[in-house]
């Protein structure tokens, strides 16, 4: 199950602030600083380590560091987005391993080494898999092992989730979406995000009740909390709709979950939309004879 995280932090100087948070191998994840209003203009990094205690003793080793404001900014596996309007700077890692686990900081260069500091500490987790064989008409017997400290945890078993999915139609058709997504997150508020560049969540529509549709966003959210299925539809797709999409899942406390990526990929010309104006247009003169009669 590929999963990206995402989780926000506030920046206040003289007050020791940490997150603790857990990724996957394969995933992403973006985590977002707020930070104050008259930093707007600063460096804002992104580096792996402990808080230096003292200027020039035990420095966190920068991963990206930038000037750039409102727009992302690209360094390997990483990239930052410095918005200056919300005063907030967003980073976004990619292809999580485990030795990413470890201690990091997101940080705002100010001077004189006053550099404010918010912690993160960031474990990977491990993905075990079991194959197991099975014959027409027979079953299967599944161990699946936990640690201790989840005796006392509620246990079930999933076909949650698909890592990618490839969707293909014609120009002017539909598309139907569907994900399934971890019974833990049933009540949580699901999404789906379109991608552009570096940004995981250019376009986003979402869905906070079960079993009705959205009423807004080009993609219509369907939210089955009892099979654990997110649906979504795009009506007289056209060639701009294909792109990569994100299906996932968004916490109370505001953290996101990207679960299944999809790729859409539309076919055709569009010339369907000349019709569909033409139509409208001829129903619009149609409407304004009878008005005249």
């Amino acid at each position: 199950m590929k999963i990206i995280w995402t989780f926000t932090l506030l920046m206040i100087p003289d007050v020791v602030i940490s997150m603790n948070v857990t990724g996957y191998p394969g995933g992403k994840g973006m985590i977002k600083c707020t930070y104050q209003k008259k930093f707007t203009q600063n460096t804002k990094y992104f580096c792996r380590g402990k808080m230096p205690k003292t200027p020039l003793i035990g420095w966190c080793s920068d991963l990206i560091k930038t000037k750039e404001k409102d727009k992302w900014f690209d360094s390997g596996r990483f990239s930052l987005y410095d918005d200056t309007t919300a005063a907030v700077f967003n980073v976004t890692i990619r292809n999580l391993s485990e030795q990413d686990s470890g201690t990091y900081q997101c940080a705002v260069d100010i001077r004189n080494f006053e550099d404010s500091y918010t912690e993160v500490n960031i474990t990977v987790g491990v993905l075990s898999a079991i194959s197991v064989t099975g014959y027409s008409g027979g079953g299967v017997s599944i161990t699946c092992r936990y640690d201790r400290k989840y005796t006392d945890k509620v246990k079930y078993f999933s076909d949650c989730c698909e890592k990618s999915i490839s969707l293909s139609a014609a120009a002017g058709a539909s598309v139907n979406i569907s994900c399934k997504y971890p019974q833990s997150h049933s009540a949580d508020v699901k999404f789906v995000c379109r991608r552009s560049g570096s940004d995981l969540c250019a376009e986003e529509t979402s869905v906070e009740e079960s079993r009705r549709w959205s009423a807004e966003g080009q993609i219509q959210l369907y939210d089955d909390r009892e099979q654990q299925l997110l649906t979504g539809t795009i009506s007289h797709v056209t060639r701009q709709h294909s792109a990569e999409y994100w299906c996932g899942v968004q916490s109370d406390q505001g953290h996101k979950s990207f679960i299944t990526r999809v790729l859409i990929s539309v076919t055709g010309s569009d010339d369907f939309l000349t019709h569909i104006h033409q139509n409208e247009v001829t129903a619009s003169f149609h409407s304004a004879d009878h008005s005249v009669s």
